[in-house]
């Protein structure tokens, strides 16, 4: 039961950091439709259980796909890059 209360716990407080992120972006309340924080998960027994969070912005100005924000588990943004049909200008797509 404790590995489900912590879990979430954990994705929340890259909250702040994918904010600023947002922020570096241009991105304002009204640009974004929704946020989903994603923890990436260490398939191996070495090494800490959650390697990072990824945060899945839905920009209104987006049909259909995200702007996705790659998170270590200390909240230090990697990158951002977007998916599916977003595009965001300066953010390389994949």
């Amino acid at each position: 039961a404790l590995a489900l209360l912590t879990a979430p716990a954990e994705a929340l407080d890259c909250s702040r950091k994918a904010q600023a992120e947002l922020a570096r972006l241009g991105l304002g309340e009204a640009d974004i439709a929704s946020i989903r924080y994603v923890q990436k998960y260490n398939p191996n027994e070495n090494g800490p259980d959650v390697l990072g969070v990824r945060a899945w912005v839905r920009l209104t100005a987006c049909a259909s796909g995200y702007l996705v924000v790659d998170m270590t588990r200390t909240c230090f943004v990697r990158q951002s890059y977007t998916r599916g049909e977003c595009r965001l200008e300066g953010v390389t797509a994949y």
